[in-house]
Order: structure tokens, then sequence, then C-alpha cells
């Protein structure tokens, strides 16, 4: 199993419908991406949390899934039509169980 979380700090100002439907688009792409495990998003309640306000968990059967999944087209359409508007900067975190 690998795992990926990435970290938004979302601008100012962002209504929270926006940041739902970037949510459910995301969490649509599990239904039909093959390789994908879970995919979660939430809000970053972190007493640490940086500014970085959201948080997308996901873990996929392998390494090359989640390459697969993030270069995917799908992906990209929601990426960049619905979550990079939002988002003013990233962190992510990636491994295989140890």
């Amino acid at each position: 199993m690998f795992h990926c979380t990435i970290l938004f700090a979302l601008k100012p100002g962002i209504a929270i419908d926006r940041v739902r439907a970037a949510r459910e688009a995301l969490q649509e792409l599990i239904e039909r991406m093959p390789g994908v495990d879970s995919l979660t998003v939430a809000h970053n309640v972190a007493a640490d949390r940086q500014g970085y306000n959201l948080a997308l968990f996901s873990t996929f059967e392998s390494r090359t899934a989640c390459e697969i999944f993030f270069r995917h087209p799908d992906y990209q359409t929601v990426w960049q039509e619905l979550l990079a508007p939002l988002v003013d900067r990233q962190v992510t975190a990636q491994g295989d169980e140890v």
C-alpha cells in the first residue's frame, strides 16, 4: 500500500461551496479510477496547521498507481478547474508502509 497526503493552504475568502465542489469531484474519482484504495478530503484541524487548512489523504495499491492517478486527465481536470484556483500553496508527503 502506498500513501499520499497533500496539505493545501486555501486562498483567503474562498467560499465553502467551492471547496465542497472540489472535494466532491475528487471523491468521485475513486469510483472511476483503478488502483485507488481510499481518498478522503478533510478540513485540517491540527493545532499546528501553519495555514494548511485542507487535507487530501489517499492510499493506492502501489506507487505506480499513485503516479498514474495524479497524471490522469480526469484528475488534471479537477485540479485545474476546481482545486488549483482555490489553492495558495501545498505540500505533499508520500511513502510506502514500513
